[in-house]
């Protein structure tokens, strides 16, 4: 088929998906078809919120993506919902989650979707800092 040799990474953006009755199958089906399923952190509270819940559901590759936690998620701008900068902690809080993962998958690839600015970039690099065991920066 066309995309034969490609992987396949599934994010649900509903919070129905992670209903304690079908977050299980979910997840089986998504290790049937060898697909990964997306850790996602988003702003909790929300009506639209997702948990932060992660799953190796393919050997060779995992995918976690931080929207933020704009309290904007669901009925905000594009920018609004978007607009937040990672603390430390926050990204902390991932630490085991990832590395979870990588005992699961070949691959673990961290994805930021905040935005705005160098949000992403500013969380990559701390997240990567935080991941080599580095010290935090001081404020």
């Amino acid at each position: 088929g066309r995309c034969a040799g490609m992987r396949a990474a599934v994010e649900f953006r509903h919070p129905g998906w992670f209903a304690p009755d079908l977050f299980g199958r979910t997840l089986d089906l998504l290790r049937g078809i060898d697909a990964a399923f997306v850790a996602v952190d988003v702003a909790q509270g929300l009506p639209s919120s997702l948990p932060p819940v992660a799953a190796a559901t393919s050997p060779e590759l995992s995918v976690v993506r931080l929207h933020g936690r704009s309290p904007h998620w669901g009925t905000g701008s594009k920018e609004d919902r978007f607009r937040h900068r990672y603390t430390d902690g926050e990204l902390a809080e991932w630490l085991p989650r990832v590395r979870a993962l990588a005992d699961g998958s070949a691959e673990v690839h961290v994805l930021f979707n905040n935005c705005c600015g160098d949000a992403a970039v500013a969380a990559a690099g701390a997240a990567q800092r935080l991941l080599s065991g580095e010290v935090p920066n001081s404020p």
